[in-house]
């Protein structure tokens, strides 16, 4: 089945809103047309030329799992340099879908995810998170949960993938893709991914550079605990199957039942999880064993200068969950063990990054973010309470 568009109230001066059809078959990125080739209507192409301006194409890069869309739902708040490597990076894993929410965010978050829904209205779609419009009820991230589900590209996603703007699901060897990483383990219906926490590196600055070239070196000595036959406990992030009963949460859907389900539950090393995981709520598997296949990169605080303004700026899911500010720099900034897989953006990757950067208006978002963040952490500084964070990260070393 075609992309087919119906446009409704769509003026000059004014952005238009667009629905669409599309069969659960994932389409390459060639085959899927710009707003400018849309038919039946003809009128469109003049207006949409001027409005986005010559388009760089995408090679064949195919997004889906199995050929069946997978959609990426997440919570930012002041994430703005970091989106397009992170969208970039998962999408070129397979992911083709997402669906994000954000609130008041003051580094051109927002602007930029309306600036690559206007790109690409088709593969993303964003919305104030409803817990704006309602303080007192519920977490930041719940409220998301809630809400995506009364929306048709969340509902008929055969795939569904929660996770955060600072987290970077990795493949290892000659895996790329979901398709590979199911090539390895075998079918499955649900994959709880290990998260690793990196640390700030010495970095005391943001720079205008790849996250993920950037940061290369655990939080925990992984290698030490697998010698000593230690395990270490460490939080997981969910792909399932939209079919899959039961709540959704942040870190995986909660189904007490699931081993009765004729379902099956894997970790990254491909191993199926036994009933006391499937069948509870818990969000926390050894990391040791369970990433022969796959990891989550988690770059939670970045350099000195970032992780402050993610204290001023509060956490995205709970606006005071990073609290005790010492004890969460100490704890993430501990010293591990170097790890490479990841670093930088795959072929693919780059390819659908270069793509998006070249939108000269996405492109002066992007510059006018970084701008803003320097001029929030020069205020910060200037403060009694931001100094003393500059102390606790050893910023002024």
């Amino acid at each position: 089945m075609w992309l087919v568009y119906y446009w409704s109230n769509y003026k000059l001066g004014a952005r238009g809103e667009a629905t669409f059809l599309i069969s659960q078959a994932a389409l390459p990125y060639d085959a899927v047309p710009s707003p400018a080739s849309c038919r039946p209507n003809q009128g469109l192409a003049s207006i949409t030329a001027r409005r986005f301006g010559p388009r760089k194409r995408l090679g064949r890069i195919y997004m889906s799992i199995g050929g069946e869309k997978a959609l990426l739902l997440a919570v930012m708040r002041n994430e703005g340099p970091y989106i397009i490597e992170w969208m970039a990076h998962h999408f070129a894993l397979g992911i083709d879908d997402l669906l994000v929410f954000t609130n008041f965010c003051t580094d051109n978050t927002d602007k930029i995810l309306d600036r690559i829904e206007e790109i690409w209205p088709h593969r993303v779609k964003h919305q104030p998170n409803p817990k704006v419009m309602f303080p007192k009820q519920g977490k930041w991230l719940i409220m998301a949960l809630r809400f995506a589900g009364h929306f048709g590209r969340y509902q008929s996603a055969p795939w569904v993938y929660t996770t955060d703007p600072d987290e970077f699901l990795n493949f290892t060897g000659d895996i790329e893709t979901f398709d590979d990483f199911f090539a390895k383990t075998g079918d499955a219906d649900v994959v709880s991914f290990t998260s690793i926490a990196f640390n700030s590196g010495g970095h005391k600055h943001a720079k205008d550079e790849l996250v993920t070239k950037m940061y290369t070196q655990t939080a925990a000595d992984l290698a030490t605990a697998a010698v000593e036959n230690r395990e270490v406990l460490t939080a997981v992030k969910t792909l399932y199957r939209n079919k899959v009963q039961g709540a959704r949460r942040p870190h995986r859907p909660v189904t007490h039942d699931f081993s009765q389900q004729g379902f099956k539950w894997i970790n990254g090393s491909g191993q199926t999880m036994p009933p006391e995981f499937t069948d509870s709520a818990y969000k926390a598997i050894a990391s040791n064993g369970t990433r022969d296949y796959a990891q989550i990169n988690h770059y939670s605080i970045k350099s000195a200068e970032e992780f402050i303004l993610k204290v001023d700026r509060g956490d995205g899911g709970q606006n005071d969950r990073v609290g005790e500010s010492a004890r969460y720099w100490n704890t993430a900034n501990r010293q591990g063990n170097m790890d490479t897989r990841g670093v930088g953006l795959s072929a693919a990757a780059r390819e659908i990054y270069d793509f998006l950067m070249a939108d000269a208006k996405l492109k002066a978002l992007y510059d006018e973010c970084l701008e803003l963040r320097h001029a929030r952490f020069t205020e910060i500084m200037a403060t009694e309470s931001g100094q003393e964070l500059g102390r606790i990260t050893g910023y002024y070393d």
